[in-house]
């Protein structure tokens, strides 16, 4: 329900309080939700082991070491 404006009229009647949840996520974009969710992910895999007994090496960490070394070897 998002308008073709760009923008959604946020003024609120002071009477009237509606659930406006869609008009904020029409208002904030998909690509903002996209970005959460990445975030999310980076922040669980860094939180996240490798293997149950490791202590030194997160999946994050391992992921973060390899791209380093494709960027270096190309």
């Amino acid at each position: 329900m998002c308008e073709s404006q760009g923008y959604v009229d946020c003024t609120m009647d002071d009477g009237v309080e509606e659930d406006r949840l869609e008009d904020m996520i029409c208002d904030v974009g998909t690509k903002s939700f996209t970005q959460a969710q990445g975030y999310e992910s980076m922040s669980s895999d860094a939180e996240t082991h490798l293997y149950p007994r490791s202590t030194n090496f997160t999946r994050l960490s391992v992921m973060l070491r390899l791209m380093k070394l494709k960027t270096i070897n190309g």
